[in-house]
């Protein structure tokens, strides 16, 4: 395991961090596909009752850009597509696939993709320097991680009002309903699998398995593949890209 990405046992929560400070924890298509294959490696591990998703310095600002570019050049389309489900998508396979509850804790950024990771958690901690944004439209993108399903499902509505808005702060998600505030995130998520020593690993993987209906099926996450990789290959994008990265 490099790294950009480690979990540790707290306890009885599995805690998974996303170490890439330097970029705000942003993903590039090797670190999202090795948070995946992380996540599935923490929830495996027998006294694990839970699994915490949280990020150094920040939870996560998205996807890198410039690796994102480097990633898709000479590509067509759909072979775009097939790097976006693979690779970005078994991040939140690996989320609504998990056998036991996992929970976010977000204190910094969570913009974009990062944003979809926190909503595909089953609960969110939502610390002092959280700052949450829907942020994919501004690149001519859409949720390419399903987050756009979650968001409806979760905060009806919510969807609209966040495109192209300013990143909300702790308090404003909290009022909306889509964490919990807390003035030290990564703790609260923690005390919280603690609390369910009593109920024990097997009831816990009926909940999980139970409350995770309204999360996105794969026809869907194909569909938003298909998408996004349309949306990655168009002159729109590439010049939007460019511009960004060339300040």
């Amino acid at each position: 395991m490099t790294d950009s990405v480690t979990w540790e046992l707290r306890g009885r929560a599995a805690v998974v961090t996303i170490r890439l400070p330097q970029v705000r924890n942003a993903l590039g298509p090797r670190e999202a596909a090795l948070l995946g294959r992380t996540i599935s490696a923490a929830a495996a591990h027998p006294d694990a009752l839970g699994v915490v998703l949280t990020g150094e310095g920040a939870f996560s600002a998205g996807g890198d850009l410039p690796a994102i570019v480097e990633a898709i050049e000479g590509r067509d389309a759909a072979g775009v597509s097939e790097f976006v489900y693979r690779d970005f998508q078994s991040m939140v396979r690996a989320l609504r696939e998990c056998p036991i509850p996992t929970v976010a804790a977000v204190d910094g950024a969570a913009i974009g993709l990062g944003l979809d990771l926190a909503l595909w958690c089953d609960a969110r901690f939502l610390g002092p320097k959280a700052k949450l944004a829907q942020g994919w439209a501004t690149l001519g993108l859409i949720p390419g991680t399903g987050g756009a399903k979650v968001l409806q499902e979760l905060l009806p509505g919510a969807l609209w009002h966040l495109l192209g808005q300013r990143p909300m702060n702790a308090d404003q998600a909290a009022t909306l309903g889509v964490g919990v505030r807390s003035d030290d995130a990564l703790a609260a998520a923690v005390d919280l699998i603690e609390g369910w020593v009593p109920v024990g690993r097997p009831a816990l993987e009926g909940y999980a398995a139970l409350s995770r209906n309204h999360l996105p099926d794969d026809t869907y996450l194909q569909e938003c593949a298909r998408i996004q990789g349309e949306r990655l290959t168009s002159e729109s994008f590439a010049e939007t890209a460019q511009a960004i990265l060339a300040r």
